[in-house]
């Protein structure tokens, strides 16, 4: 519950006729909360969105925290992997918070307004933050606070008549831009927006009070027609984008999932700079210490992570979907472990994976000798996009380049 609002139940299943709950009644994958899972026609939703028209998606198990106080910025900062000491209001990104050894605990959207930072988090993982923050106050001037809002997302691929609103994060507590292609009124009970991507698609996430909730559904839904979470979580999936405890186990750092340290990022980490801001990606390779830093600048600098996150094609004619945790093999052998998996509109069924570096390697090499990949006794392939990025991270790495200039090799 948050307040008096039940957080295991969206209102959205009550007020739409057409919603429908995963399996009917079953919270959503990933989430102990029902939502709309579809209104009818899941497949068609996500290529309705793929075609230009926008979609409203049903957030209601999401969570607004907020961290206020003068020192806000410099305490959040020495706690997650992002550089927020320098964020300016309007702007926004993603953070990280690790356990000792580097392993994921925590990930959450970061909205910077002009007195507080609101930290986006799943309701499963919210009760766990806030406890967390709170107990490192200590003598700091902060406060960490739950908010009684949810949100509502648009989804597009034309949100907005300049395509650049949507080229990096921003999010304010004003007035919605004008160049989007949605009509939106001005009663809209809203709090803050944000906007963002999710691979090639468009995201427009809106914070509304909870009790405002399905009358801002109504109004919403005049100009972006209703889409289940099914549509949003193909989009995800084909994102790379993981659910922390379902794509990710107790062992995940956050080198093995790309989203998570951006690509592209080859130099070696160098000390803090006070005045570089945050990253598009929840890491942040260039700024001081933090728990669990040490392992995330061991891995960037000298090697490789063991696993890394893919996505899965999945053979159709099989006609259902592995669990959360079934084993992906090769040969009879345990090569990965399959979280997501969902009916796409374009691709049939796919899956998320985090799967051994290896043999992710091995399978895009020319000569693999890699058996079949099978879970739950259904055909699986690596997709070639994960393939091409496993033979374009090849390079040295800064670190190691350093070690063996200094031991006199090339």
């Amino acid at each position: 519950m948050d307040g008096v609002f039940d957080l295991t139940h969206s209102p959205i299943l009550d007020h739409v006729p057409s919603a429908s709950a995963f399996s009917g009644t079953e919270a959503t994958p990933g989430s102990e909360c029902a939502t709309a899972w579809h209104f009818g026609s899941p497949l068609t939703e996500q290529s309705r969105v793929g075609d230009g028209k926008p979609g409203l998606v049903d957030f209601w198990d999401r969570v607004a925290i907020r961290i206020s106080g003068p020192e806000r910025r410099d305490w959040l900062n020495n706690l997650i992997s992002q550089k927020v000491n320098a964020i300016d209001p309007g702007q926004a990104t993603f953070g990280l918070i690790l356990d000792v050894k580097g392993h994921v605990e925590h990930f959450f959207g970061i909205l910077a307004t002009e007195d507080a930072l609101i930290l986006d988090t799943p309701a499963p993982h919210a009760d766990a933050l806030e406890d967390y923050l709170t107990k490192m106050i200590f003598w700091s001037q902060v406060t960490v606070e739950r908010l009684p809002w949810a949100r509502l997302t648009v989804l597009g691929t034309n949100l907005a008549a300049d395509s650049s609103l949507f080229a990096i994060d921003a999010t304010s507590s004003a007035a919605l831009p004008s160049q989007l292609n949605i009509e939106i009124s001005d009663d809209l009970d809203l709090q803050l927006w944000r906007t963002g991507t999710i691979g090639d698609v468009q995201c427009l996430d809106l914070w509304v009070t909870r009790e405002s909730f399905t009358g801002a559904w109504d109004q919403l839904a005049s100009s972006a027609q209703p889409t289940g979470r099914m549509a949003f979580e193909a989009f995800r999936i084909r994102a790379r984008l993981p659910i922390l405890g379902v794509d990710t186990d107790e062992r995940t750092i956050p080198h093995e999932v790309p989203i998570f340290i951006g690509r592209g990022i080859s130099g070696a980490t160098q000390l803090d700079d006070v005045s570089a801001g945050p990253t598009e990606a929840a890491v942040h390779l260039n700024k001081g210490c933090y728990r669990g830093q040490e392992t995330v600048s061991r891995v960037h600098n000298l090697g490789k992570s063991p696993r890394v996150l893919v996505m899965l094609q999945l053979d159709g004619s099989a006609n259902r979907l592995p669990g959360v945790g079934a084993e992906l093999t090769a040969g009879g052998r345990a090569i990965g472990r399959v979280g997501s998996s969902v009916h796409d509109c374009d691709y049939g069924p796919i899956a998320l994976a985090l799967v051994k570096r290896n043999v992710v390697e091995k399978v895009a090499s020319t000569n693999s000798d890699v058996p079949p990949l099978l879970v739950d006794e259904v055909d699986a392939s690596i997709d070639p996009s994960d393939l091409a990025q496993a033979t374009a991270t090849d390079a040295i790495r800064p670190g190691r380049a350093a070690i063996n200039r200094l031991r006199g090799k090339n």
